[in-house]
């Protein structure tokens, strides 16, 4: 004789179908098996119209849902009891609905009874515009039910609100995936998103352009890395930091560099919603982006010259000035200029490094 479940093993068991739709039956199976009932079903009505939005079941003989939504529902006395009474409980109907109610009942006799069943105990809870209804019936030779399993079927009815709501959500996840990959796709910037253990769970087509044109970062074996040894561990931090429970996130970026010791790439690294994470593989563990980008246009750089990029001797000396952390006005100062000029050869070394911006600048020149 199988065991009988808790009502904890019962609610983990609703969790899991609602992330899982095929776990529906055995969720179903489970909270029959803990009310030791036949059959057990679960409603969701809209609480407006009272019309059926969706209902799962199990223990019935096939074509028994069809009639109860169809014509059924509209007789059935348990549901008048729990459109009447305080919402939030689990009812036993024995206790509202005696012999004599049910001899004279259509429902009864006509469709509950022919069906082999006899006993019921429900409950339903109000969620926004919704009404979630859980129901347990005992077949005609069963005892009524006892408070013990009443008590436990209400720990279940109590958790019905999440359980749906984690439905809801799973489904809006599978539905929104390809939306999301679709949408990542389209970006011209390279996405990853990798765990704590930089295993690879998405790339973008940017990142599959990179990987296949880079040798500063690379994918083997599904998991990603950095070529530089520098960095590589650098990274690797960085993504455990932002996969912890309170993520870490360094808002300044790690460069790679390619093969000349020039920064290659910009990497930044951040966390991606928890919330986001279920759509990647189904994914609950945390989840980081890594945002590789190629920071600068590839340099007509002699090799061997002196100064880099083709700078002009006051260009080097005002990139070399910012990076040290002087402002353009103490570039001009220095340098006994305006600075309009100073403007005029930070615009020139922009042109010629294909830097966008004075941190570009700094990370070129600052080591």
């Amino acid at each position: 004789m199988a065991k009988k479940p808790s009502a904890d093993e019962s609610i983990a068991a609703l969790y899991t179908a609602a992330i899982d739709p095929q776990q529906w039956d055995a969720a179903l199976n489970g909270i029959a098996a803990l009310a030791d009932a036949r059959a057990a079903n679960c409603f969701v009505h809209d609480a407006q119209t009272g019309s059926f939005l969706e209902y799962r079941f199990t223990g019935y003989h096939s074509g028994w849902a069809d009639a109860y939504a169809s014509h059924y529902h509209g007789l059935d006395l348990a549901r008048e009891v729990l459109m009447r009474e305080p919402s939030g409980h689990m009812y036993a109907m024995h206790r509202y609905l005696p012999d004599h109610v049910v001899e004279r009942s259509e429902y009864y006799q006509d469709f509950y009874i022919r069906e082999g069943l006899r006993y019921s105990c429900g409950g339903m809870v109000v969620d926004g515009d919704f009404r979630l209804i859980m129901a347990v019936h005992r077949p005609v030779d069963h005892e009524p039910y006892d408070d013990s399993t009443i008590q436990s079927l209400q720990r279940v009815l109590d958790h019905l609100p999440n359980i749906f709501r984690v439905r809801q959500t799973a489904a809006q996840a599978h539905v929104r995936t390809p939306m999301m990959s679709a949408a990542l796709d389209a970006l011209p910037r390279a996405v990853i998103v990798v765990d704590d253990e930089m295993r690879v769970h998405y790339l973008n087509a940017a990142a599959n352009t990179m990987l296949e044109r880079s040798t500063e970062i690379r994918v083997q074996a599904n998991r990603f890395a950095a070529a530089d040894p520098h960095v590589a561990p650098q990274l690797k931090k960085r993504i455990r930091d932002v996969c912890a429970a309170c993520p870490a996130v360094e808002p300044l970026p790690l460069y790679a560099h390619d093969s000349a010791g020039r920064p290659a790439l910009e990497v930044h690294v951040v966390p991606l919603k928890p919330q986001l994470s279920l759509q990647f593989d189904r994914q609950t563990r945390p989840l980081a982006m890594v945002l590789p980008r190629r920071r600068f246009q590839d340099p007509a750089q002699p090799a061997g010259s002196e100064r880099p990029f083709s700078l002009s001797r006051a260009e080097m000396a005002v990139a070399t000035g910012i990076a040290s952390g002087l402002t353009p006005a103490q570039c001009a100062d220095r340098a006994g200029v305006r600075i309009s000029t100073v403007r005029s050869q930070i615009k020139s070394i922009f042109a010629k490094t294909g830097a966008r911006r004075i941190a570009d600048i700094v990370a070129l020149f600052g080591d």
